[in-house]
């Protein structure tokens, strides 16, 4: 149904920073995603990048590819049908970036991660019903929610292109995560 690839690049923070983050661009899509104000990993509430990243000099961008196969991709024609697929596919592989990248903090001192899209430990997240975030030492922000051109970042550090499909599936979704160490 489908595989995943790895793709890694290593940058200084200040040039990611410099050359990628954008908050004020990326505003407006924050506003309109449906965890706005619903996830204790997306806005409002989360850090400035400069002011989260500012101990940290080295970012691993890593890039994990989840590519389809062109059964799935021919038999999946709905919007409805591809976020199905997703949920067994691009979901787990977004968990096991995210454990395998917080197992790896715990080997290297005062390293910390942005996760790969919204925090998604919970079944719900707590701040949905008002309450504090039921796992503060293991919920990392979404790369998206410090406003990072991820479409750029991707393309220029890593050689991937975001795909979009309005109906079905493209023939790879993309994760970006980060992995920073001090």
């Amino acid at each position: 149904m489908y595989q995943t690839r790895i793709t890694a690049a290593e940058l200084p923070v200040e040039r990611l920073l410099g050359e990628y983050c954008f908050p004020e661009r990326f505003r407006e899509a924050c506003r309109a995603c449906p965890d706005y104000g619903n996830d204790w990993s997306c806005p409002p509430g989360v850090p400035s990048a400069a002011e989260a990243l500012r101990p940290f000099r080295t970012a691993h961008v890593l890039g994990m590819q989840v590519f389809y196969d062109a059964q799935t991709r021919r038999e999946v024609s709905t919007a409805e049908g591809a976020e199905a697929v997703r949920r067994a596919s691009y979901g787990p592989a977004k968990r096991v970036l995210l454990e395998t990248l917080l197992a790896l903090e715990q080997t290297r001192s005062g390293a910390w991660t942005i996760a790969a899209g919204r925090c998604e430990l919970c079944t719900r997240c707590a701040r949905r019903d008002g309450l504090p975030c039921r796992n503060p030492g293991r919920m990392r922000y979404s790369f998206s929610a410090f406003g990072f051109d991820l479409a750029a970042l991707a393309r220029q550090e890593l050689g991937i292109e975001l795909l979009w499909a309005a109906n079905g599936l493209p023939e790879y979704d993309v994760a970006l995560a980060a992995f920073l160490e001090r």
